[in-house]
């Protein structure tokens, strides 16, 4: 029997190899989708953000349709201003009512003293 030596020294070599390079290969890997997670849990941090604005600007648009417009203003002033006339002429209407009853609070005031 002829006794030979196996040698595996050229195959250690070349797994050695291979697995620096699926080392550096992973390494790389998870560098490159690090990245693409923290950015994947920033995107989904802004959707949500961006739906709560869009939440506080449709509510804000409902209150400003719910608000008077320069044309309800003016008409309120308008109204106003006649309000206004109509008591004035109530008041000058009332002066004479007012004449009597003042006289006649002054005679019952002289009955009751006589």
């Amino acid at each position: 029997m002829d006794a030979t030596i196996l040698d595996i020294s050229p195959a250690v070599v070349w797994i050695i190899a291979l697995g620096q390079l699926l080392n550096f290969g992973l390494m790389v890997w998870n560098l490159v989708s690090t990245g693409s997670r923290s950015n994947a849990r920033a995107i989904e941090r802004h959707g949500e953000t961006l739906q709560h604005l869009e939440m506080r600007i449709a509510a804000t648009e409902k209150q400003l349709e719910e608000i008077p417009h320069r044309k309800d203003m003016h008409s309120l002033e308008l109204q106003m201003n006649t309000l206004l006339g109509t008591m004035n002429v109530l008041t000058e209407r009332l002066k004479p009512v007012e004449a009597i009853t003042e006289r006649m609070q002054e005679l019952m005031l002289e009955l009751n003293r006589r």
